[in-house]
């Protein structure tokens, strides 16, 4: 069994629509200690090649109704898990069981997540390791897919598969607010009216502006933001005052994490994040207290 960790975007731009019509990203993302469990049940390896069957079985959590709700072709786990196996000429047959405590649809990645622990674990049981084959199986399951494979805190770049090291290292507690409200990704970028680069340049260049912010957190309010807030909270005006209250009870960084809808504070002391937890803890909605993963 492992953790298949949560994760928030401190930064996130949209970049130019690509040929494949997503578009280029620049992000910098941090993986939480807020995670779901994956276990690798039963696994028979002798069915022939490219003969694949993935099975995801519920074994609790908060959000366990997600799991039975979403088809097994459709799940990113059976996704990611069957590009692989095709890539590397195998087949063979996995049953999962997770535990699922990352909400849906709001932006903490967990879908994604989910499928980068379960390339992890066939990697692992096939003896073969983190190498190019699992690599494009993450990318080829989804955009944030790649980051959970190398983890920790990372700039993410194109569509989300080229990864750069941060030294980013907090320590502050972050509180997350989800008030149930799913946002549509692909309305979201439909939705973006900024102008956007005609061509991925400067990455390099925003990299070390990010960086040299980094030991200056409270200058983050400042220069780090979301492109989608301005059309999110536009849509979904509520989503807009979580962040707000963030800020009125003591948050000295808040942001929506990806598309949304998930809204996270960032707090210097377990003292002010729980303040701000209990007075978040409104009807409507979820709150977690996590920190970032060490």
């Amino acid at each position: 069994m492992i953790k298949s960790h949560a994760k928030i975007n401190l930064h996130l731009e949209v970049l130019n629509r690509r040929s494949d019509n997503y578009h280029n990203i620049f992000s910098l993302m941090a993986e939480l200690d807020l995670h779901d469990l994956l276990k690798l049940e039963y696994s028979d390896l002798s069915r022939k090649s490219g003969d694949v069957i993935v099975e995801i079985n519920s074994n609790g959590g908060e959000f366990s109704s997600l799991i039975d709700d979403i088809p097994a072709d459709k799940n990113l786990i059976s996704i990611a898990v069957k590009s692989y196996m095709k890539s590397i000429g195998l087949g063979g047959h996995f049953v999962f069981s997770l535990t699922k405590n990352i909400p849906s649809g709001a932006g903490l990645g967990g879908g994604s997540s989910n499928a980068a622990a379960a390339l992890k674990i066939v990697s692992e049981t096939l003896h073969r390791g983190v190498d190019d084959c699992l690599f494009d199986a993450a990318s080829a399951a989804g955009s944030d897919v790649p980051f959970f494979i190398k983890g920790g805190f990372a700039f993410a770049e194109g569509r989300g598969e080229f990864l750069y090291n941060s030294d980013f290292n907090d320590k502050s507690f972050v509180l997350l607010v989800n008030n149930g409200i799913h946002v549509n990704t692909g309305l979201a970028y439909k939705s973006l009216n900024k102008p956007v680069s005609d061509l991925m340049i400067g990455c390099e260049d925003k990299r070390k502006i990010i960086e040299n912010l980094i030991s200056g957190k409270y200058q983050w309010k400042t220069h780090f933001f979301n492109d989608f807030e301005p059309v999110v909270f536009e849509l979904y005006p509520q989503i807009g005052v979580i962040k707000d209250k963030m800020y009125d009870n003591g948050a000295f960084f808040s942001a929506m994490s990806g598309s949304g809808s998930t809204i996270f504070g960032l707090f210097d002391s377990r003292e002010t994040a729980e303040k701000g937890r209990k007075s978040l803890e409104t009807e409507g909605n979820r709150v977690y207290l996590t920190k970032f993963r060490s």
